[in-house]
């Protein structure tokens, strides 16, 4: 905790003696689990949020640092620097801890990436190369993510361990796509689209190629909006929220297998949300048998 403060410190000090602009999150929450089977109550409590940091100067927004900590320890921190910026391209740098991937296939740890930024009308597209040392038998080794964005398609592909995975095999890949359809069928005051995020092992055959995969659909009209989704191979999930009771936002969630045996098998859940000058709150309630609990999340942007 005493680290943390000398850095935050830190962090403000610079701030007021250059042009730099700090935003960030922070959160605490306190949480109550209870085991229905033996009648326990567990209480804990958590915390986190980030800082980054810009400084701009007479060529723009071209360096910065970003922190992100849990339970008052730093659990990621990098600097970036623009390395060349025009109308429709940049390149820029990224050192230090970072996180990388996609809904199923991800990495973290510190590694050094090349993020390269494509413009062009409709279309833009974010390339990353991460490059980092795993400490085993792969000296060297290497990510690619990739991000493309184009009217009312929004597709991200990852690839992880390109290096390590040899010439006589494939990197995991993962895959999210999205496609708008409000957008792509002209719904107004609606909005309407479907997502699929897979998990591909490609030295595999069959569905064995796809250890993961979730197929879903969003939508949103007036003071309602929800998702329903199917989640590879057994389960079957809904959550719907509402603002009917403005400045209250409730919302309810679902989960059930397919092979559905009784109401022990369903996860459920319920809650709602609403601010307080700086401070967004957020009371909750989880049961998934046979454990319920109840939190309390108090969080603040800046």
């Amino acid at each position: 905790m005493r680290k943390l403060l000398v850095l935050l410190v830190a962090l403000v000090t610079v701030a007021a003696f250059a042009a730099v602009s700090i935003s960030g999150s922070a959160w605490a929450e306190l949480s109550v689990e209870f085991d229905t089977s033996t009648g326990t109550a567990t209480p804990t409590i958590t915390s986190g949020g980030s800082v980054k940091l810009v400084l701009s100067g007479n060529t723009g927004e071209k360096t910065g640092f970003s922190v992100s900590f849990s339970g008052f320890g730093v659990s990621s921190a990098y600097v970036w620097e623009k390395i060349y910026t025009s109308d429709t391209f940049s390149v820029k740098y990224r050192l230090g801890t970072l996180s990388r991937g996609t809904t199923y296939v991800s990495n973290s740890g510190g590694a050094f990436a090349l993020d390269f930024n494509i413009a062009s009308g409709d279309l833009t597209d974010n390339l990353s190369v991460f490059v980092y040392f795993p400490g085993n038998t792969t000296l060297v080794d290497a990510d690619v993510y990739n991000s493309l964005s184009f009217t009312f398609l929004s597709l991200k592909a990852f690839a992880k361990g390109v290096i390590s995975a040899g010439a006589g095999s494939f990197p995991l890949i993962g895959l999210d796509a999205t496609v708008d359809l409000a957008k792509a069928l002209n719904i107004q005051n609606a909005s309407l689209s479907g997502y699929a995020c897979l998990g591909i092992d490609p030295n595999q055959t069959g569905m064995d190629m796809l250890p993961n995969y979730k197929f879903g659909m969003m939508f949103g009209i007036d003071k309602l909006s929800g998702e329903a989704y199917f989640e590879g191979p057994e389960t079957i999930g809904a959550s719907f929220e509402t603002t009917v009771l403005s400045p209250v936002t409730l919302g309810a969630y679902v989960e059930l297998p397919t092979t559905l045996t009784g109401f022990g098998d369903i996860a459920l859940g319920a809650y709602a949300t609403w601010t307080s000058e700086l401070l967004s709150h957020k009371v909750s309630i989880d049961f998934a048998q046979p454990n319920a609990t109840v939190a309390w999340t108090v969080s603040v942007s800046f």
